[in-house]
């Protein structure tokens, strides 16, 4: 490699690294995390202070931080940057944008009466808030239908399995994912998205956008505020009437649990109510110590590139008959 490219190279993941920490639609904006910050400060002050000497240690034990778990975190979210500047996701986008232009197509061919001309219109505030919420309902249905399938599924399940296998929770542990896990997320998500998009828009009559809140929708906001503490040692409960609505930090934890009665729980990404639906949502009343990683019957990985190229082979085998498909339980 040339001078040349390893200073662009380092330039543009640098500016990634910008974007992750300064742009607001990332739940690692400076914004969010300061929101886990202020969070744990309050759980340490009014629960925690008793057993830990103090606030550091508390925020940072060492027995989370300096596992081996925590630290394969950090290089799998280092790989992904790179993977992000090789061009993966834009070529996933412009596989939805492209679908998306061929069902549009295909709609006006046949059925142009039912379809509202788009005006020049202003949206009102109802009109926004009203988008708002089927956008959240679509995303959030998009995230959960995958998620689902991705623990039934046995192919599915050998990619989404490298996420389970962090033995510690950190704030970065939401980016330990295997890249088809992205490509699977984003696809089935953003297609969904997309197609409430064009379904509301051309019954609507005109172009619309969501509330938004610093140029992030603004329920999503409201999520991402404590969106860092799902991955995290911090127990966050929002009690059992939020909870019926909202997934809670302590609902995706209890998601994380190796113990049998959290089996395939709470797979909701922010709304419980597609858990409610699939009669998957355990609500937590009090907190719980739970143990995270992967069960027993569950062949481990051996490292970093094990962990890349080994669920590739898993998925093959379990491709290849349908009768293998169905991911079998403990």
């Amino acid at each position: 490699m040339t001078s040349e490219s390893a200073s662009f190279l380092a330039a543009e993941v640098l500016q990634t690294f910008n974007k992750i920490f300064m742009v607001s639609s990332s739940r690692h904006y400076w914004f969010f995390m300061l929101c886990y910050l202020c969070i744990a400060l309050a759980v340490y002050l009014h629960v925690e202070k008793k057993q830990y000497g103090s606030f550091t240690s508390y925020l940072f034990p060492a027995e989370i931080y300096k596992h081996a778990s925590a630290r394969t975190d950090l290089k799998i979210w280092l790989m992904l940057i790179l993977v992000l500047k090789l061009g993966i996701f834009p070529f996933i986008f412009s596989i939805i944008s492209s679908a998306m232009g061929v069902l549009e197509t295909v709609t006006d061919f046949l059925a142009p009466q039912w379809q509202v001309p788009r005006t020049s219109k202003t949206p009102t505030f109802f009109d926004r808030a009203l988008y708002t919420i089927i956008f959240t309902l679509c995303t959030d249905f998009g995230f959960f239908i995958i998620h689902y399938c991705q623990h039934k599924i046995s192919w599915l399940w050998a990619f989404h399995k490298v996420h389970h296998s962090a033995e510690v929770l950190t704030p970065f542990t939401a980016n330990r994912h295997h890249p088809v896990d992205y490509i699977m997320h984003a696809t089935v998500a953003f297609s969904i998205q997309g197609l409430g998009y064009f379904a509301f828009t051309r019954f609507y009559g005109t172009d619309i956008d969501r509330l938004l809140i610093i140029q992030t929708s603004a329920i999503h906001f409201f999520y991402y505020m404590s969106a860092n503490c799902r991955h995290s040692h911090i127990w966050l409960g929002f009690g059992p009437r939020i909870s019926c609505l909202f997934i809670s930090p302590a609902m995706h934890q209890i998601h994380h649990s190796t113990a049998s009665q959290h089996y395939d729980k709470n797979f909701g990404y922010v709304l419980s109510i597609w858990d409610w639906i699939f009669k998957t949502r355990l609500i937590a009343l009090e907190k719980e110590s739970l143990t995270v990683g992967l069960r027993a019957n569950e062949r481990r990985y051996t490292g970093f590139f094990d962990m890349m190229w080994r669920p590739f082979a898993d998925s093959l085998y379990g491709f290849k008959s349908i009768g293998r498909w169905r991911r079998r339980p403990d």
